[in-house]
């Protein structure tokens, strides 16, 4: 009778186990199915939706800058005024503070959560350009980023005809390969270099805002993410790189 309760109690953890393990992997390691179709000038012309037979809406602007800055929690732009505590590194990059303020109108803050954990670049990088699902499996890519196959952003942008100049994580050579008419790729595997890619966007992103050769232009800062994970959020180097991109923002 033992020997059957000692057997009973362990094929009961077994099932828990397993269950715990089935759970987990339908729950955490998610997968997304990529898909190889593109979006086409020709698919919104046919859309009954469509009354006037033109491809896409018309551009807001003649030209756009997207600035990255990688890791930048919500308490490094938020006022510390939000919080019930304030900490060294809060109210660093003010000047967010002021264009949500004095321009409501075309500037906000807001707060976006990431998930599924870790939050690694390749992940976060295929979820803003795809709009798909990042998924845990892509964090084994880091280490040799594969271009992005599927529609996304950036593609769209090349194939309306627009230049991309992109400047700072070389990451993003590997993710979109073929798609920048000029960029200025800075190696970001090192995670105590702060200032390598920092510094090749801020070398680059002023005077590349007086030429006429790109649509778009894509400028990445990678410091912050490198502080926190070396030194930590409550580190003088933190401090340091929030009160450049402040400077960088401010110009």
């Amino acid at each position: 009778m033992i020997r059957r309760s000692a057997l009973l109690m362990c094929m009961g953890i077994t099932l828990v186990h397993v269950l715990g393990i089935l759970i987990f992997t339908r729950g955490f390691l998610l997968t997304c199915t990529e898909l190889s179709e593109y979006s086409k000038c020709s698919d919104i012309q046919t859309s009954p939706c469509n009354k006037e037979d033109t491809c896409w809406t018309k551009p807001a602007v003649d030209r756009l800058v997207i600035i990255v800055f990688y890791a930048l929690r919500f308490d490094f732009v938020a006022p510390s005024s939000f919080f019930e505590e304030k900490k060294p590194w809060m109210d660093k990059f003010h000047v967010m503070h002021k264009l949500a303020t004095q321009q409501a109108g075309s500037a906000q803050i807001f707060k976006a959560i990431a998930d599924p954990p870790p939050t690694t670049n390749l992940q976060r990088l295929k979820g803003l350009t795809t709009g798909g699902l990042p998924t845990f499996i892509d964090v084994g890519n880091s280490f040799g980023a594969p271009a992005i196959l599927e529609d996304n952003l950036i593609h769209q942008l090349v194939q309306s005809g627009k230049e991309v100049v992109m400047m700072g994580d070389d990451t993003w050579i590997q993710l979109f390969p073929d798609h920048f008419n000029t960029s200025f790729p800075f190696p970001s595997f090192n995670v105590k270099d702060l200032d390598t890619v920092d510094s090749g966007s801020i070398d680059n992103l002023l005077p590349s805002l007086y030429r006429d050769d790109w649509d778009v232009l894509i400028a990445l800062f990678l410091g912050v993410d490198h502080a926190g994970h070396i030194f930590g959020v409550h580190s003088a180097p933190m401090i340091d790189k929030l009160e450049q991109y402040n400077g960088v923002v401010d110009e």
